[in-house]
């Protein structure tokens, strides 16, 4: 195989982004195609007590509060842990990581700019496990590494969304199948956690720890669907304990005012924006959007025997 050459910090630092991104990726291939182990598991373990410290200080700055409505989870069984958590963006992980009050590793997808942050070298502390998510190599890769992790004693955060939920008619959006694979493999328990944010305040919802045989015979699909149950009904409970709004106080823009605070949360220079968060969400091909139903007018030039497709296409946007 050839030989990878490893660069230097300050070469890094000179790379554009885009060409750091591609180097820690082939980086993450050339190593496990080399048979490199996952490091410093036990490390991350004993150095807990710093990122803990870390993380109580940034939620000072930030000025934020975590309130923990419910936790029924078990944190002193000797199974492996999976936190699958929901997704809204800003400081959650942060926060989810002060909640759970165990070491676990980070699955992070599409890093970019944050290579370049000091924050991902907090990561890199606590322990993460990054893949860009539109590489299948990388991602079969992060999910052995995750494997490898679950097995040798580590536990996982993972974001199963994919990405911030940035849809305000899903309370959870659809899950990637790729946590209840690594719990039947593993052997590991899931813990569901489900997360919001009403301004300053992150509220917590952790249910109980649950963990899927071998032998079950449901699908990933439905032990997914099992799972996104789980952790909407956390939410929902979420959404109970705050302040009812009336239909006439909700504004006309209010789905712009609600992804722009999502979005908002994270302008930290991350470089992350709502297209992302859109396009690294899970995309079921039998559900078709708005969007690719009208892509072929496009295509065509409207003349007084189409022009009825545009009326129909305002009416629907109309009645949204």
């Amino acid at each position: 195989m050839e030989e990878f050459r490893k660069l230097t910090l300050l070469e890094k630092r000179k790379m554009a982004i885009e060409d750091l991104v591609k180097y820690y990726s082939e980086l993450r291939k050339y190593e496990y195609k080399n048979g490199q182990e996952l490091k410093h598991i036990n490390l991350h373990k004993r150095i807990h007590f710093l990122i803990s410290f870390i993380l109580k200080i940034d939620q000072l700055l930030s000025r934020e509060k975590i309130v923990v409505l419910n936790d029924i989870h078990t944190s002193n069984t000797k199974k492996t842990k999976i936190y699958a958590c929901t997704h809204i963006g800003g400081n959650d992980i942060q926060r989810t990581f002060q909640v759970i009050k165990k070491p676990a590793y980070l699955m992070l997808g599409d890093p970019g700019i944050l290579y370049k942050k000091l924050i991902y070298q907090g990561l890199k502390m606590n322990g993460v496990i990054p893949l860009e998510t539109k590489d299948r190599e990388d991602r079969k890769i992060a999910y052995n590494r995750s494997i490898e992790l679950l097995k040798k004693g580590g536990n996982l955060l993972i974001y199963p969304e994919g990405a911030w939920n940035v849809t305000p008619n899903l309370v959870v959006m659809k899950l990637f199948t790729g946590t209840v694979r690594l719990a039947q493999e593993t052997g590991s328990e899931i813990v569901p956690i489900a997360v919001e944010q009403y301004g300053q305040k992150i509220y917590f919802n952790i249910g109980a720890n649950y963990e899927i045989s071998a032998d079950d015979s449901r699908s990933p699909q439905e032990l997914t669907d099992d799972l996104r149950d789980k952790l909407a009904t956390l939410k929902w409970e979420l959404m109970l304990v705050q302040p009812k709004l009336k239909r006439e106080e909700i504004p006309d823009n209010y789905l712009e005012q609600f992804q722009n605070e999502i979005v908002g949360r994270c302008n930290y220079g991350y470089g992350f924006s709502l297209e992302d968060a859109i396009s690294e969400s899970f995309h079921d091909k039998s559900v078709i959007s708005e969007e690719e139903v009208f892509s072929f007018l496009e295509n065509i030039e409207i003349n007084k025997n189409n022009a009825f497709l545009m009326k129909d296409k305002l009416k629907l946007t109309l009645r949204r």
